[in-house]
């Protein structure tokens, strides 16, 4: 069987058998930036003329199709061409058994190797001819701590610094490493305040270190979340709505009637794998919640602002769906909820029994099980020189759940 075997270069000496595999074949791709670095290797002058340049990556697989048809081929990349390089193409191009690979180091484990840091604790993102998504990246940096990107002409090291820097991103360590692999090699170190308007040589890969201090996940007070007038749900209410939950760490949740969006916001934090969307029709809230998000970095929320439940079937379906507000629509909202198949558990918050009552009706109806209780809390405030407890609003916590295996 002809086969193409790919060969990466860059950081250290060519194995016996894949020196002896290249002066075997009888014809070697690259592309222009490639060359320049198997020129410094000594077997350059013994396989120069067997050489052909291909100008991107579409040319490359067409001459690959024909050479095939008579003989094997060799390619020649840049580090490990498995780590975001042409290896993928090629093999979903022609298929694994036609494919052999050689890996020299990747980008990755040279740049950690420089800068003392173990290169499997990072999580690789390519922006390499790629959108740059600013809150997807955001949610990756605080998921993982540690990222590796892959930089292009647009995506720049500048572009990616100013990005952080204008979100607050204070904690992060960047380094930026250039031209790995040759006598141009060079590490910078600093902040994304530091590098936001630097330029830099390619091809480059940025290392980004978050480094937090105590991250609270499950416990946000009602003071370090943004509302108005109190209108906010209370700590211990929300504590008890996140448990009825029963949140899985990845899926979708819609939090209705948000307000201010402290349940969204904090089950965005418990798991920021779980995609919330948040739904408000009043747009100074929605403009709060935004606000929320950004301070709390919770880029796995997207505020959707529009009344439900037209704005619904807009969103992808919900395994766990929470109703704070209904707006005076509860039971046009229930009676679309409980059509929604992927629906496992939901959980409202009533203050009148008329409210839960007519909640109920409609989910036991509709086949769910439903349990029920009422919250009353009282803090200890002070009096005076005296301490007294005040009591808040008692408030039922519905929950229902689909009466089927999770």
């Amino acid at each position: 069987m002809n086969r193409i075997h790919i060969v990466g270069i860059g950081f250290k000496p060519l194995e016996k058998e894949v020196e002896e595999l290249l002066l075997r074949l009888s014809v070697i791709f690259c592309f222009s930036g490639t060359l320049k670095i198997f020129e410094k290797y000594a077997i350059y002058s013994r396989v120069k003329s067997k050489l052909k340049v291909c100008r991107g990556v579409s040319q490359l697989i067409e001459e690959l199709k024909d050479v095939l048809k008579y003989t094997s081929a060799g390619v020649l990349a840049s580090g490990d061409p498995l780590y975001f390089g042409i290896a993928e193409k090629i093999i979903k191009t022609f298929g694994r058994e036609k494919v052999r690979i050689y890996p020299d180091l990747s980008s990755l484990q040279k740049a950690c190797a420089l800068i003392g840091e173990n290169w499997t604790e990072f999580f690789s993102l390519s922006l390499h001819g790629r959108a740059f998504e600013k809150e997807e990246f955001f949610q990756q940096l605080v998921i993982h701590k540690k990222l590796a990107l892959l930089t292009d002409a647009k995506n720049t090291p500048a572009k990616i610094a100013e990005e952080l820097f204008k979100s607050s991103f204070k904690d992060v360590e960047m380094w930026v490493c250039e031209k790995l692999g040759t006598e141009e090699e060079r590490i910078f170190h600093g902040t994304p305040e530091s590098f936001k308007n630097k330029k830099f040589s390619v091809p480059n890969i940025v290392l980004l270190l978050l480094r937090n201090k105590e991250k609270i996940s499950f416990g946000l007070k009602e003071e370090e979340i943004f509302h108005q007038g109190g209108m906010i749900t209370k700590d211990e209410i929300r504590a008890v709505v996140i448990h009825r939950l029963r949140l899985p760490e990845t899926g979708v949740l819609w939090d209705i009637g948000a307000g201010s969006g402290s349940v969204g916001l904090e089950c965005a934090k418990i798991f920021p794998r779980l995609f919330v969307f948040s739904v408000e029709k009043n747009r100074s809230l929605c403009q709060l919640l935004q606000k929320n998000k950004e301070f709390l970095k919770t880029f796995n929320l997207k505020v959707v602002e529009g009344e439900a439940p037209a704005i619904l079937k807009e969103l992808p379906d919900p395994h766990r769906v929470f109703v704070g507000g209904s707006g005076g629509k509860l039971r046009e909202i229930l009676h679309y909820l409980i059509t929604l198949k992927t629906l496992k558990v939901l959980v409202l918050t009533a203050v009148s029994p008329d409210t839960l009552f007519k909640s109920l009706n409609i989910l036991e109806n509709a086949g769910f099980y439903t349990e029920v209780s009422q919250i009353s809390v009282n803090r200890l405030q002070k009096a005076g020189s005296k301490r007294i407890f005040k009591a808040l609003n008692p408030v039922f916590v519905v929950q229902a759940e689909r009466k089927s295996d999770f």
